[in-house]
């Protein structure tokens, strides 16, 4: 086992998380959302904790399984019917809630700096999808391809270690529409796969002051401006061609050109007011010419499959150079990882239920865990800097999944949450015990009770 330096706090953990989501704030955010009226038997943070590092853990996978494990944290007794009726849709507006506060937390927490080739540049942020696959009575709230019922999840992850954001939508949403474009984009990169692919999206980046890597769609032909990088074999004057024309005649191991694009501009309707004080709805851009903007393209020659991979992107060769935009791109494979994690580990993919607040719900649960994680992991890095890249993502995954109940004990612990001396006794009695009183057991002929003494119970 490795040294544990002397000025750490062994407390570490629990503080850090009960820093993240304190007791006062989530019994806040709670009782504003209107999840919680008044006292009840069900307390917020005990809940919280339960499903964000219990069920969303995958230690526990049926509600039947997550009110046990409730109840033994909170040695109370519930009655099943008012337990599952906490999965409704003020739960999902508490989760929600907790989940921006997560991602505003983790997101003042990096744990990890980019290198000095991407100086100038806050984040890489790699944007991408993943379809959950749900129970076939959700068809109608959550439609999905060829009428099944999906849920799509959508993700934008900084490479540094921050989520800058997580998003549900119905599983038939195309990838271009989950993506929110702003001012946060400022200096980060964004990397996309063809899902993405839409050269609106790139301008509007470029005009919020961000930069994007995608790979060019196979279907796109956009014209050579100029060229950005000479080879001394470079014999063919491709300026003013198409790109399409010119890529067999190529010989040389990478591209480096300016292309032209055209595209339709933003179509959206729009309210102008009238003089009478009424509305009417226009397309600002119906009948006008279609916008034209100038990019990068960059190509590497693959020698196994004698093609070149084409990116498109508004980095220029300055900032870096082609074999680097292509070595850039790769990171984006990083999130996967991200979706296997939530899959296998958290097993977000088996759900069940058929109930749509139960299914939003449990999949906002996930995404609070892998918040909640992903935090940790920030914080452990922090605690040993000199091997921050050797907590790699998977492997920490994997840790934090076996640990996760312990974390949750410690977590309650920390509040003042702790184990009553009964807990067992009462959680026995409640789950122990058939609840059907008159049901014929197969051996009520043939025993009776006694009592801890020894003694016949009926004596």
């Amino acid at each position: 086992m490795a040294p544990i330096p002397r000025n750490i706090n062994p407390y570490e953990i629990e503080n850090v998380l009960n820093e993240m989501f304190s007791p006062e704030w989530l019994r806040d955010t709670a009782a504003k959302v209107g999840y919680v009226q008044r006292n009840r038997k069900i307390d917020p943070v005990t809940f919280f904790w339960v499903v964000v590092l219990g069920f969303g853990v995958g230690m526990q996978r049926t509600l039947a399984s997550l009110r046990r494990a409730y109840e033994t944290a909170s040695a109370e007794t519930l009655v099943p019917s008012s337990f599952y009726g906490r999965f409704n849709n003020r739960l999902i507006v508490f989760l929600k809630e907790c989940l921006a506060h997560g991602i505003a937390d983790l997101v003042s927490h990096t744990s990890l700096t980019l290198s000095d080739k991407l100086k100038g540049f806050k984040d890489l942020v790699v944007a991408d999808g993943t379809i959950i696959r749900l129970h076939d009575k959700l068809a109608e709230q959550f439609p999905g391809a060829r009428g099944k019922a999906e849920l799509k999840i959508h993700t934008a992850t900084g490479i540094t270690g921050n989520t800058k954001s997580i998003a549900i939508y119905s599983g038939k949403t195309a990838e271009i529409k989950t993506m929110r474009i702003g001012s946060w984009v400022k200096d980060n990169i964004l990397l996309f796969d063809l899902g993405y692919f839409k050269y609106e999206l790139f301008s509007r980046i470029r005009d919020n002051g961000g930069y994007f890597v995608s790979r060019l769609k196979q279907s796109a032909n956009p014209t050579i401006v100029s060229v950005l990088r000479t080879h001394r074999d470079n014999t063919i004057d491709i300026a003013g061609k198409k790109l399409k024309d010119i890529l067999p005649q190529l010989k040389q191991e990478v591209i480096d050109v300016e292309v032209e694009v055209s595209f339709k501009g933003n179509t959206s309707k729009i309210k102008k007011a009238k003089e009478d004080g009424s509305f009417e709805i226009y397309h600002p851009r119906v009948g006008t010419p279609k916008v034209k903007e100038t990019f990068r393209l960059v190509g590497v020659f693959n020698k196994e499959t004698k093609k070149y991979h084409l990116y498109l992107t508004n980095i220029s060769p300055e900032q870096l150079t082609v074999e680097d935009v292509a070595l850039l791109y790769r990171a984006r494979w990083s999130v996967e990882l991200l979706f296997k994690e939530l899959k296998s580990l958290y097993q977000l993919d088996v759900i069940s239920s058929g109930a749509p607040a139960v299914v939003e719900s449990l999949v906002l649960v996930a995404m609070l865990t892998l918040v909640v994680s992903h935090r940790l992991l920030n914080h452990m890095r922090l605690l040993a800097p000199e091997k921050s890249t050797r907590f790699t993502p998977l492997r920490w995954a994997e840790s934090f999944y076996a640990i996760a109940p312990v974390i949750m004990s410690r977590v309650l612990k920390a509040v003042g949450i702790d184990e009553d001396p009964f807990q067992l006794i009462i959680y026995f009695m409640g789950e122990g015990i058939d609840p059907n009183v008159n049901r014929e057991r197969l051996l009520s002929p043939w025993v009776k009770a006694v009592n801890s003494q020894g003694i016949n119970a009926m004596d």
